[in-house]
C-alpha cells in the first residue's frame, strides 16, 4: 500500500499536540476503530493529496496507548478497492465465523460503500485489506444509503449491522448475520434526527445493559435491542456532545473502538474546523463513554481517557481564589489540562476565557444544563492549540470546539470561589 506523506515534525501552526491529525492531507469521519493484540487501529476518511474533501480513501494510524499515534500506509485505496470508500465500521472476527482466516491473525472486517455495503478484510492484523467477493454488495437498503456499522449481540449470539438510509425519511436499516458476510434484513428504525454515521452501543448500567443508538450528530436515544429490532420509548433524543454538531463542526461522526478489553467504550469523533499548511481536520481526544442515572433519566457521560495523565509534564494548583465582579488572569500556555471546582452559589455568571468563553450561568454550561452539587460545579478543559474539549461534573456535559487559545482569564458576575484550580502542562504525543 502507498505512503504518500511528506516528512513532518508535527509542529505546523494550529497542529494539535495531543489530538490526532493525519500526517498530511484531508481527514474527516473516524472509521472502523478496533483494538487488536495490544494495538489500537484508527481508520478515517481521508484525501491524502488534498486539503479539501476529495476522492475518499481510508487513512490509517496505530497506537499502543490511545495517545501516541503512528501514521501507517493507506488502508483502503480507490485504485485497489472498488466502490465509494465512505464511512463505515469494523470488527475483529475472533471465532473466524467468516471463514476468512489465512495465517495466525484473526480476520479484521471493515464495511463501507454507498447505496449498498461492501466488505473488505485483513488477514495480517489490520494493516492491508482484501476485497470480499470482488466487491459484491452484501446488503442494499432502499433509497440513498451509507455508513454501515457492525455490532455483536451476546444475548442472541448474532452480529447486527446498522446502516443509514433515507427511504421514507431519515432512519436506519438493521441487518443480522452469523457469518459477518451473509446479511438478512431485520427491521427499520425511522427518526428525522437519525442522520448519517449511525452507531449502536451496548452499555452497562446497574446489573444489566441498555442499548444506545446515536447519529453522526451525537444525538442519541436509550432503548433495547431484541436481536432483530431496536425499541426506545424516548420521544426526543439527547446529545453526547452538547454543541451545534454537523459535518465539519467541532464534533461529528463518532465511533467507539471494537474488541476492547473489559468491554470498555472509547469513542473518537471528527473535529472539522481546524487546518494547517499540509493537513486539514483532526480527531477529538478519546473519551470513555458510560451510562448514568440522572434526575432526568439515563444519560451518556463522556470523560477523557485516564491515559491522558501520562502526558502531564508539570502541574500548578491555586486554592480558594475569590473572584467578585472582577477578572483574574492565570499563566497557562497553549497545551494544557485544567481542572477546577467552583462554588457558584453566589455568582450569577462565571466564565473561563481560553480563546472561547466557557460560561456557567443559570445552571447551564454554554447552554447545556449542569446542576450544581452543594452549590459547586466541576469543570475540566483540554486546551490544545486549536482544539478545546470541555467537560462538566465528571462528564455530564461534554463539548468540543476548534478555537485558538488565548491567555487564561477567570471572570465572575457576583462572587465565585474557585476552591481549587489545577493546570497540568501536557507534552506532545508526536515522537
Amino acid at each position: 500500500m502507498t505512503f504518500p506523506y511528506p516528512e513532518t515534525d508535527y509542529q505546523e501552526d494550529n497542529r494539535g499536540q495531543f489530538h490526532f491529525s493525519s500526517r498530511s492531507g484531508w481527514m474527516n469521519d473516524v472509521n472502523g476503530p478496533v483494538y487488536y493484540r495490544g494495538v489500537y487501529h484508527l481508520y478515517y476518511q481521508h484525501a491524502p493529496n488534498s486539503l479539501v474533501w476529495d476522492t475518499m480513501h481510508w487513512g490509517h494510524a496505530t497506537s499502543t496507548d490511545l495517545l501516541h499515534w503512528t501514521q501507517q500506509p493507506i488502508a483502503l485505496d480507490p485504485q485497489v478497492h472498488p466502490g465509494d470508500l465512505w464511512s463505515g465500521g469494523g470488527v475483529v472476527d475472533l471465532e473466524n465465523v467468516s471463514g476468512l482466516k489465512d495465517g495466525d491473525d484473526d480476520p479484521i472486517l471493515v464495511y463501507s460503500g454507498t447505496n449498498g455495503v461492501t466488505v473488505f478484510y485483513s488477514v495480517d492484523g489490520g494493516n492491508t485489506f482484501l476485497t470480499y467477493a470482488d466487491g459484491k454488495k452484501v446488503a442494499t437498503p432502499g433509497g440513498t444509503s451509507r455508513d454501515p456499522k457492525v455490532f455483536w449481540d451476546p444475548v442472541s449470539e448474532t452480529w447486527g449491522m446498522v446502516v443509514w438510509s433515507d427511504e421514507g425519511g431519515n432512519g436506519v436499516d438493521f441487518y443480522t448475520s452469523t457469518s459477518l458476510l451473509d446479511w438478512t434484513f431485520a427491521s427499520r428504525y425511522a427518526a428525522e434526527w437519525l442522520f448519517e454515521c449511525p452507531n449502536l452501543i451496548r452499555m452497562p448500567i446497574d446489573d444489566g445493559h441498555r442499548w444506545v443508538l446515536h447519529a453522526g450528530s451525537g444525538k442519541y436515544v436509550v432503548g433495547e435491542w431484541d436481536g432483530t429490532a431496536y425499541h426506545s420509548d424516548w420521544t426526543e433524543p439527547q446529545r453526547i456532545n452538547q454543541t451545534e454538531t454537523f459535518a465539519g463542526a467541532g464534533y461529528y461522526a463518532a465511533l467507539n473502538f471494537e474488541n476492547m478489553p473489559g468491554g470498555r467504550i472509547v469513542s473518537m469523533a471528527w473535529q472539522g474546523e481546524n487546518k494547517g499548511s499540509i493537513w486539514t481536520g483532526n480527531a477529538s481526544f478519546p473519551v470513555d463513554l458510560t451510562l448514568h442515572h440522572t434526575p432526568d433519566g439515563l444519560r451518556v457521560f463522556s470523560t477523557p481517557i485516564p491515559e491522558l495523565a501520562s502526558l502531564r509534564t508539570s502541574s500548578e494548583t491555586w486554592d480558594n481564589l475569590t473572584i467578585a465582579d472582577s477578572t483574574q488572569q492565570l499563566p497557562a500556555g497553549s497545551t494544557y489540562e485544567l481542572e477546577a471546582t467552583v462554588d457558584v452559589s453566589q455568582a450569577t455568571r462565571f466564565t473561563l476565557k481560553v480563546g472561547r468563553e466557557v460560561t456557567y450561568e443559570a445552571q447551564r454550561l454554554d447552554g447545556a444544563e449542569l446542576r450544581p452539587v452543594d452549590g459547586k460545579v466541576k469543570l475540566r478543559l483540554l486546551v490544545d492549540r486549536d482544539q478545546l474539549d470541555v467537560f462538566g461534573n465528571d462528564g455530564e456535559v461534554y463539548q468540543s470546539y476548534n478555537v485558538r487559545p488565548t491567555e487564561l482569564e477567570l471572570t465572575a458576575e457576583g462572587r465565585a470561589v474557585v476552591e481549587q484550580l489545577t493546570i497540568h502542562q501536557l507534552g506532545s504525543i508526536w515522537r
